[in-house]
């Protein structure tokens, strides 16, 4: 590989990715107690929620999560914790496929490299949270997190390929 230097926005990419898996390592550190969204604090700043989730149902671990099962504010937690988890590895994906730009060569390769790599770390910091007390870990988040991390990295690939089209037309 040739002595390649990294750009301003490759090196904002690296630095978005590292603090983002810095956000992911304290996350699992802490227990469920230490992360749980107290009733409180989610019908004040959360209450907003229970209009949309009223009637709705989730299938997700083997279980059914709605608001009559759980209760109101344990579903809006469920449901916020599990848009973390989907939002935060899509921000990885993103963040880490533009920041991969130097490394590969192939760029068809790029996309599929960096969504395992995703997955890999899902599953680690899944492993982190068994480690760590008063957690549980899912293969279910696992799934969710990689399915983040796809539509992350494809909403790069998509937004790429329209420029790179623009500047194709603009040539001709």
């Amino acid at each position: 590989m040739k002595n390649y230097k990294l750009s301003k926005w490759e090196w904002v990419w690296i630095i978005a990715a590292v603090a983002i898996l810095v956000g992911l390592f304290i996350s699992s550190s802490m227990t469920y107690h230490e992360q749980k969204l107290h009733p409180g604090f989610i019908n004040q700043h959360l209450g907003f929620l229970e209009h949309y989730l009223s009637g709705v149902e989730i299938h997700y671990g083997g279980k059914i999560h709605s608001a009559a099962v759980n209760g109101m504010p344990a579903f809006t937690e469920f449901v916020v914790r599990k848009f973390a988890h989907f939002a935060t590895y899509f921000l990885l994906g993103m963040t880490l496929y533009l920041a991969s730009k130097p490394v590969f060569r192939i760029r068809f390769f790029a996309p599929i490299n960096i969504w395992l790599m995703v997955v890999g770390l899902a599953a680690l910091d899944e492993y982190h949270q068994y480690l760590t007390g008063d957690r549980t870990p899912s293969v279910h988040d696992v799934m969710l997190d990689g399915l983040g991390a796809f539509f992350g990295i494809l909403l790069v690939v998509i937004i790429q390929l329209i420029i790179y089209a623009f500047k194709n037309q603009k040539q001709n």
